[in-house]
């Protein structure tokens, strides 16, 4: 006699053979994506930090890397004044005097004339001479970060409604059209390329 019993199992246990065989020929055929980081990533100068900063700060990352452009910008003494418990207090501070057309500073827009630099590669440059900033800015010519105070709060970022008077005010009381105190011009042209209105600026390479 024939056991019919067994026709309905071992026909069952034939088709989960057959889908299990089926799903692992789909999974190697699946092909094998690999996901990293980008490496031909061309990273650009830009503002950073924007959640962390004051709001009357900026910091800006200026990428030279792969660019023939210099930075392209002079930097001078000037005073500042904070605002203290004990009411406005002037001290030194150090400033962008002005621009060289077609640098990498002025073709990103991210800082302009006037602005107070405050920090360079998280280095405050609070007490230090205009030599030692501009060291500073040269040893990280090829990804500067430079924090400064713009001169205009009106093309700073707006984060929220309120105020923000924890950091005081930046004034220059030495900036003169007539007058200009010694800058250092901080790019990479020959001296001889620059044609300089001001005797006492000092090239940069």
């Amino acid at each position: 006699e024939v056991d019919y019993s067994n026709f309905g199992t071992n026909t069952l246990s034939r088709k989960k053979k057959a889908l299990v065989t089926l799903r692992n020929d789909n999974l190697r055929r699946r092909p094998h994506i690999n996901i990293s980081m980008p490496h031909d990533f061309r990273p650009v100068s830009s503002i950073i930090d924007v959640d962390i900063l004051p709001e009357t700060h900026r910091r800006v990352r200026l990428y030279r890397h792969g660019c023939e452009k210099p930075l392209g910008f002079y930097i001078r003494d000037g005073t500042s004044v904070r605002v203290t418990p004990h009411g406005l207090e002037k001290v030194p501070g150090i400033f962008i005097s002005r621009m060289v057309p077609g640098g990498l500073a002025e073709s990103t827009g991210l800082l302009a004339v006037n602005d107070e630099v405050l920090e360079v590669n998280g280095i405050e440059v609070a007490g230090k001479t205009l030599d030692q900033v501009t060291d500073m800015m040269i040893a990280n010519s090829h990804n500067l970060i430079i924090t400064v105070k713009p001169a205009n709060q009106r093309n700073n970022i707006i984060r929220s409604s309120r105020m923000s008077g924890s950091s005081g005010q930046s004034t220059d009381s030495t900036a003169s059209h007539h007058s200009l105190p010694t800058s250092h011009l901080l790019q990479n042209f020959h001296p001889d390329e620059m044609e300089s209105d001001e005797e006492a600026d000092i090239v940069i390479e």
